[in-house]
C-alpha cells in the first residue's frame, strides 16, 4: 500500500491484481471509490480479483465507484459481463458505478454492444469524480 497527496488527493493505492492480463490499483477522491485498471480484461483469476474487490467496496458501503479504464487495452465479453454484473450489485445496494476514460477501441466496444446507455461514461477521471457532486 502507498499513500501519496497531490492537489486535493489523498491517495492509498493498493496493487489488488498482478497478473498478466490485468492489474487493478484501489484509491479514493473526494470519498469516491476509484478502481484503475490496466491491461486486457478477458476473463480468468483476474477477473475474480475484480468481482472480490466490487463485492468489498459493496460491504464497506463505499457506493459510489468509478472504473478508470484509461489504460486498458482490450476487454472481452466476459470482461463486459462482469462490468454489467458489478454494476446491477451497485444499483440493489443503492450504489452508482460509472465508467470513465476509455480508449477509442475500447469506447468502440461500449458503442456497439450498447454498454454506453446503461453506463454512465464520462471522458474523464476528474469528471467521473465531480458528476458524483451534482
Amino acid at each position: 500500500m502507498g499513500i501519496a497527496v497531490s492537489r486535493g488527493w489523498i491517495q492509498r493505492t493498493f496493487i489488488l491484481s498482478k497478473g498478466k492480463g490485468m492489474k487493478i490499483k484501489r484509491h479514493e477522491k473526494d470519498g469516491v471509490a476509484i478502481l484503475e485498471i490496466s491491461g486486457e480484461m478477458y476473463g480468468g483469476p483476474d477477473n475474480m480479483v475484480l468481482i472480490d474487490t466490487i463485492s468489498e467496496l459493496v460491504k464497506e458501503k463505499k457506493l459510489d465507484l468509478v472504473i478508470d479504464l484509461s489504460k486498458v487495452k482490450w476487454i472481452s465479453s466476459t470482461g463486459l459481463g462482469i462490468l454489467v454484473s458489478a454494476r446491477s450489485h451497485y444499483a440493489k445496494e443503492g450504489g452508482v458505478m460509472k465508467l470513465c476514460n476509455p480508449n477509442d477501441r475500447v469506447l468502440g466496444i461500449l458503442q456497439v454492444t450498447r454498454l454506453n446507455l446503461i453506463f454512465d461514461v464520462l471522458p474523464s477521471l476528474d469528471d467521473a469524480v465531480a458528476s458524483f457532486k451534482k
